[in-house]
């Protein structure tokens, strides 16, 4: 993935996808998810955040990157 949409994303959009700002649906979710992670022992438990994170910042990267890219094609042939 292009670097600068990974910077873009880290530094505009992911500050903004805080917990407060996601939809109630996605918070339940994640705190039954992490109260199920609790019960795990403590290697597993620390698997699952990373893997969590990881897949949750490697997607959100790219839907981000693909927001901007579909953007930039519906203006591409726009005059100002």
């Amino acid at each position: 993935m292009n670097a600068f949409y990974e910077w873009l994303y880290e530094n505009y959009a992911k500050p903004r996808l805080s917990g407060s700002q996601l939809s109630s649906v996605y918070r339940a979710q994640s705190q039954e998810w992490q109260a199920a992670a609790e019960k795990l022992p403590r290697r597993d438990r620390l698997l699952s955040y990373d893997l969590m994170e990881t897949a949750k910042d490697d997607w959100g990267a790219l839907a981000f990157a693909c927001g901007v890219q579909a953007g930039l094609a519906l203006t591409a042939g726009l005059k100002e």
